[in-house]
């Protein structure tokens, strides 16, 4: 019975984690742009969030890898990160609102990153547990694209900061995973470069999760150039990340007749395609239409990369190598992704940005091909 209640826990941690990011990532282009951004600086505002929480992923993951109470370094997190999105509501100034974006994803960038360290650590069925941040990141994209269609994209921030308030308070239910450290010497990021297959599978990753994220931020333009509204975005999104979940909790299943490393392999060919599709200009009934691209290939990648980054390194160093992965196999891949997505935008409209992301998955395809990744470990 004790174990069913933390599950259950956990899938509440989950899926308020990740409600934040459901309302924040395929509306805060909208709102950028409805406070007078233009499309290089909404890729500016993103990057310099992304490229703080480079930076910030190696701090938070070498703290919470080196002291006991791990829990309350996730819940100051996510307080942090809710005051943060409330300060940003202050200014329309783009050089202060990046200031204040930076500060926010100092709290923000590297927290679901530290959330799967914790439920691995507790040895919690990680598959199962994602899934809940996907319904939560999909209900969220629908409810706040209806809500901030009524009564203004700047609600967001609001409804934001009090889902990471809620889930605040959940995480101090969770239990305190494993303590490592020794009184000689401290956990180091530093010890995972000595370790080949991990520096191969990040450098592949910087060249998969950057699209995935930015896809978050421009499919609401290719979607409004296909003649969608602020509203059908929301139900895209619903769509898109509530098919994850089925994925997620398939992947058990899948992994008795297909390893995880090929499973990562298929995921990325999938990206690719999906990418290369949308560059193509599909109508937005099309769009939502082919909304089970994005369940097969982020319902994967989301899980599989943050298993197969855990399980190549000792214990000890479990957390801080999925925190090191969210900081560069991911924050850093975002960081090129929106820069050169918003030049792009604005020099070749929306599927120009697709044919960029289709061409980034393929050559991080390319190189998973051949370094052998797809061999089972």
């Amino acid at each position: 019975m004790n174990r069913i209640s933390e599950q259950k826990n956990s899938f509440a941690l989950y899926f308020f984690a990740y409600c934040p990011l459901g309302v924040l990532c395929p509306l805060i282009g909208q709102y950028l742009s409805s406070i007078g951004f233009s499309g290089t600086q909404v890729g500016a505002v993103t990057s310099v969030g992304t490229a703080v929480a480079v930076f910030a992923g190696m701090f938070w993951g070498k703290v919470y890898a080196n002291v006991s109470h791990k829990k309350w370094v996730i819940a100051i997190m996510f307080i942090g990160a809710g005051v943060m999105a409330l300060v940003s509501l202050s200014t329309k100034v783009f050089l202060i609102y990046a200031v204040i974006y930076g500060a926010m994803y100092f709290f923000q960038g590297p927290v679901h990153g530290l959330c799967d360290s914790l439920i691995m650590g507790n040895k919690g069925d990680f598959a199962l547990i994602r899934s809940a941040g996907a319904v939560g990141y999909a209900l969220a994209v629908y409810f706040a694209g209806e809500y901030a269609e009524r009564n203004g994209l700047d609600k967001i921030f609001i409804i934001y900061a009090a889902a990471f308030a809620v889930a605040a308070f959940v995480v101090m239910r969770e239990n305190e995973p494993p303590y490592y450290k020794t009184e000689e010497k401290s956990i180091n990021a530093m010890e995972l470069f000595h370790n080949k297959k991990y520096v191969q599978l990040l450098i592949c990753a910087f060249f998969i999760m950057g699209t995935n994220v930015g896809n978050s931020t421009y499919f609401g333009y290719l979607f409004r150039e296909s003649g969608g509204t602020v509203a059908g975005i929301g139900l895209a999104f619903l769509l898109m990340a509530g098919s994850e979940a089925p994925f997620m909790f398939l992947i058990p299943v899948i992994n008795k007749k297909i390893s995880s490393e090929k499973l990562l392999m298929f995921a990325i060919g999938v990206c690719v395609i999906r990418f290369a599709f949308y560059a193509a200009g599909p109508s937005w009934q099309v769009l939502l239409a082919t909304f089970f691209l994005q369940g097969i290939s982020n319902g994967i990648l989301l899980v599989e990369l943050v298993k197969y980054f855990g399980r190549i390194v000792e214990p000890r160093l479990s957390s801080i190598a999925v925190s090191t992965f969210y900081a560069i196999g991911n924050n850093l891949s975002v960081i090129v992704c929106s820069l050169i997505g918003g030049m792009v935008l604005d020099a070749f409209s929306a599927r120009g940005v697709y044919v960029f992301f289709a061409v980034w998955n393929l050559i991080a395809l390319v190189i998973y091909a051949t370094m052998g990744l797809y061999k089972k470990s």
